[in-house]
Order: structure tokens, then sequence, then C-alpha cells
């Protein structure tokens, strides 16, 4: 599980959030469709037009310490429980396609943001990420490599509204366009706790000594598609295809800040580099290409005082396929128990409305 998306739609709408007890942020009214240049509800869906380069939302709103990771601008209200969101992705990140990776963390900041700004929930509240599902779809270049600016439609709805332990959980749908053009759909169930629940929850995993543990030895970058060590999240296991999680506190992309388990986003980034070194491996490159299908299911905390092993299952389509599907599958597994289950998958064309 992980610190990561979602909001609670049985909360009053429009109720600001409460700043936790030692950082506060503002939080920006949402303001008309007129004011943002979007059309109002019924109309085309077009995001806000916002110049690129401009200020995003507060870091608090989407649990980041570095403000240069934040990627939404901006959103506006479409209804009791619709949204839409401007998202801007830097120079660097615009691509032929968007990489699973940029899109998980759009998806999370942008239910983030709307969960505390829109739906009353406060900032110490902790949101566990059950599953995440989403479809990436090729998108064109900017011309000269300009950042690229998002329209994101949020949907919220209440899914099984109390869980086995009392905690609402909720389910969000997301489009995302460039233009005019679809290039991600995802789906995402999650859950919020409040501070004292989640306290008995984590018991003596709590307050972990950070950093306090044993970094093995990282696999060659050029093995999991990074240009430096640092950047890579895994270890040899002297197995093919099965790796050693690598929680390295220096890693940014990992850890923004100090916590108290392995975020879910920082596996999936593992789940990631050990698809890649097990295509590297079998001498077939890089993720699945074309549409790709992305599945999350997380079940269990990811640890840093235990091992966490990541296996490896690699199919690849035929011509009696409908599509020629490929697809790897990777299993966290620490203490012999299944801490979750990430997939990646070649879908059978580009997405549409």
């Amino acid at each position: 599980m992980s610190v990561t998306v979602q909001q609670s739609c049985t909360l009053e709408p429009g109720i600001p959030k409460s700043a936790g007890a030692s950082e506060a942020a503002t939080v920006p009214s949402p303001r008309s469709p007129a004011e943002q240049g979007v059309e109002p509800r019924g109309g085309p869906a077009a995001g806000p037009v916002v110049p690129p380069g401009r200020k995003r939302i507060a870091k608090e709103l989407v649990h980041l310490h570095d403000e240069a990771s934040v990627l939404v601008v901006d959103w506006v209200r479409r209804g009791p429980a619709e949204f839409t969101l401007t998202v801007e992705w830097p120079a660097s990140a615009a691509g032929a396609r968007p990489d699973p990776e940029l899109a998980a963390h759009t998806l999370r900041q942008c239910g983030l943001a709307i969960s505390h700004a829109e739906f009353g929930v406060p900032l110490d509240h902790q949101s566990l990420l059950r599953k995440l599902d989403f479809s990436i779809a090729p998108t064109a270049r900017p011309e000269g490599n300009d950042p690229l600016l998002l329209s994101v439609d949020l949907r919220c709805s209440p899914e099984n509204a109390r869980d086995a332990r009392g905690h609402g959980c909720e389910a969000m749908d997301f489009t995302v366009r460039a233009g005019a053009r679809t290039i991600i759909r995802a789906r995402s169930l999650a859950t919020w706790i409040s501070p004292g629940v989640y306290r008995r929850l984590r018991g003596a995993h709590l307050s972990p000594r950070w950093g306090d543990w044993e970094i093995p030895a990282p696999v060659a970058p050029s093995a999991v598609g990074r240009s430096r060590a640092g950047e890579v999240v895994l270890a040899a296991t002297g197995a093919p295809d099965r790796w050693l999680l690598r929680n390295d506190p220096d890693n940014k992309e990992m850890f923004d800040h100090p916590v108290d388990h392995v975020p879910g986003l920082g596996l999936f980034t593992a789940a990631c580099q050990a698809a890649r070194a097990a295509r590297t491996a079998a001498s077939a490159g890089d993720l699945p290409a074309g549409t790709v299908d992305v599945t999350m299911a997380y079940s269990r905390y990811v640890e840093f005082d235990a091992p966490c092993f990541l296996e490896t299952t690699e199919t690849a389509g035929t011509a009696e396929t409908a599509f020629a599907a490929e697809s790897v599958e990777v299993t966290g597994v620490q203490e012999g128990e299944v801490a979750f289950r990430i997939g990646l998958r070649r879908g059978a064309g580009s997405l549409t409305d």
C-alpha cells in the first residue's frame, strides 16, 4: 500500500482542507469555468487555458516536500463530484509516449489535490492505495520539446462506502487529454484513514529509524533504463527473473521525504525497472510498445526491516492472439507474503473517446 491517491466523496464538497499540525498550506479557492477560460459543464471537454511555466498548486496538497515535483497547475469544478484539472509535464518528460511512472504520478497528484481541497480530507489523514489501473496511448511529441499542458477530467464516486475496518473507500475515474486526443484513461480505488487508526494499524512499524538499513549494490543502470546508479532501485539476486528492492533514502524519486513504509508509487518505479531488466535479459528491450495497460494491486505494506523481492513473469504474444499481447507481471514478496502485483501489458491500440 502507499500514501497515495484518492478522495472521500462522502464528505461535503467545497470545504477547505485542514492543515496539519506542523505545516499549513493555502488552499486555492476553485475558480469558475469562465474565470479559467473553460467551457461550462455540458460544453467541450477542454482544459483550462494556462500559460506554460505557471506556478503550481501548494505542494502540501499532493503530499510532497519538493515543489519542483508538483505537476498540477489548477482545476475547476464541473459538477458535485466532477472536476477538470490542468497538469503541466516538464519539457524533459514530454515524449512520443507518456512514461508509465509519470502517468502514475500525474493521477496520484490529481486525486490528492481534489481530495484535500474539494472534499475536506485533512492533511494528516493517510490515503492507502488499493488499486490503480490505467491505459496509455502514444502521443505526438510537442514541437521543440516544450512543456506539455494536459487536461484531466476526474469523476469521483463512492465504492463500498465503508470497508471491513470501517474506513471510507472511494473510486476515481480519470481521462487525460493532450489537446483533443485522449492519452490516458484510469481508475483508482483507495481508502482514507485517520491518524489514530493509522497509528494502531502500523504499530511498531510507525517510526522506523530512517535510513538505518543495508542498501545492496545496484544492478547496472542501463539494464533498467537509467543513467545513474543512484536512480536504480533494484539489486541482483543471481536469478534472471528475481531482484531485491533497494531502499536508498537519497533516491528522491522513491522518497520525497522520510516515510514509515515504501510508498506505492515507489514500488511501481521498482516494478517498471524489474520489467525493463527482465526484457533486457531476454534481449527484448524496453517496456511493451504501443498502447500500454497498467494494473496495480496492493495488499500489504512493504517495510524497511525485511528484504522485499520482485519476481517477474513475462508472456509474449503469438500470431494466434487477437492483438499479439505482450505482458510483464511483477510480484512483490516480503517475508513470504505477496505485498503487491503490478502488470504492464501491450494493448490493442490507441485510446478513443
